[in-house]
C-alpha cells in the first residue's frame, strides 16, 4: 500500500478494532475487518477515472467506515468477505 492511501486510511478515523487493508484486485480494492467480519469494496478504474483517484477513494473509505460503524458482515464460510463494487457509470 502506498503512503498516500495509508494516509486517506488514517484520515478516515476508523474504529481502533477495525483493520483497513489493501488488497490484489482488479482497481482498488480495499477491506474493512474486525474479528471474523468483514467487507471488501473494490474502486474499479473507470470510477477512479470518472470521478477522479482521490475523491472515489474518499468515498470507499466513507462507505467503509460507515458499515463498519452499522457492524461488518460475517465472513463467508471459505473465508472470503462479501464486496461491493464501485463502478464509474
Amino acid at each position: 500500500m502506498d503512503d498516500t492511501l495509508r494516509h486517506q486510511i488514517d484520515l478516515a478515523a476508523f474504529p481502533a478494532d477495525v483493520q483497513v487493508t489493501h488488497v490484489p484486485g482488479p482497481g482498488v480494492v480495499l477491506r474493512a475487518t474486525q474479528g471474523g467480519r468483514g467487507l471488501e469494496l473494490q474502486v474499479t478504474p473507470d470510477a477512479q477515472r470518472i470521478y477522479g483517484e482521490g475523491p472515489a477513494l474518499s468515498a470507499a473509505l466513507a462507505q467503509l467506515k460507515q458499515a463498519a460503524a452499522q457492524g461488518l458482515p460475517e465472513a463467508h464460510p471459505d473465508g472470503s468477505f462479501e464486496r461491493l463494487v464501485f463502478i464509474g457509470d
